[in-house]
């Protein structure tokens, strides 16, 4: 085996242990047994659990994002909302495990805490760049990168509660869910955007 399949390997059985037990209770020994490895061979690729699981956790932005970015781009801001909104959903609903990590995690190890402060913070500049060009009728006097970042960390935060309550509410299909959060972000953005009001 290749050394980057073993790390691939190594990632998986790691999500697995991690979702199971959580990060603080998640021992190498355990991510061992379950990659069919040896401790030392994993730690050999992670010399300590905290470098693991930021590995893991920015694989998890990683494959986020990327879905994120492989979608046509439009002039319509709500066809672009709806569409990367649909996105984020279909991409929770398949990545539990990524989403627990990314947005209803907050880890207390400083050095994993820095890898989580900046997915956080590329997720929200992702959303913000949705912003971008769009005319805003703001009446905020603040710069408008700053409006467009506000904007996106209040759109991430509303996608986390729908989220968060869609677990619990796992009956209702993913469409709705997202027609119901669009509804939401649209309908109070569109007052915002230039000629709809």
């Amino acid at each position: 085996m290749t050394r980057e399949a073993r790390r691939e390997r190594i990632l998986a059985a790691a999500g697995s242990v991690f979702a199971s037990v959580g990060y603080d209770a998640a021992g190498m020994r355990e991510v061992a047994a379950a990659a069919g490895i040896s401790t030392p061979v994993l730690y050999d690729h992670f010399p300590a659990k905290a470098q693991l699981y930021a590995a893991l956790l920015e694989s998890e932005v990683d494959g986020l994002l990327a879905g994120w970015g492989s979608l046509p781009p439009s002039d319509d801001p709500e066809v672009l909302l709806r569409s990367r909104v649909a996105a984020i959903f279909a991409w929770i609903e398949s990545h539990e495990r990524g989403w627990r990590m990314i947005f209803a995690e907050t880890p207390s190890d400083p050095a994993v805490a820095s890898v989580h402060r900046r997915g956080q913070e590329r997720a929200t500049a992702t959303l913000a760049a949705l912003f971008h060009g769009v005319p805003l009728d703001l009446t905020a006097r603040i710069p408008r990168p700053l409006a467009d970042e506000v904007l996106g960390e209040a759109c991430k935060s509303a996608l986390n509660a729908v989220a968060t309550w869609w677990w619990r509410h796992r009956e209702i299909p993913r469409d709705e869910v997202v027609a119901l959060t669009v509804d939401l972000l649209w309908r109070g953005l569109a007052t915002l955007i230039k000629g709809e009001r």
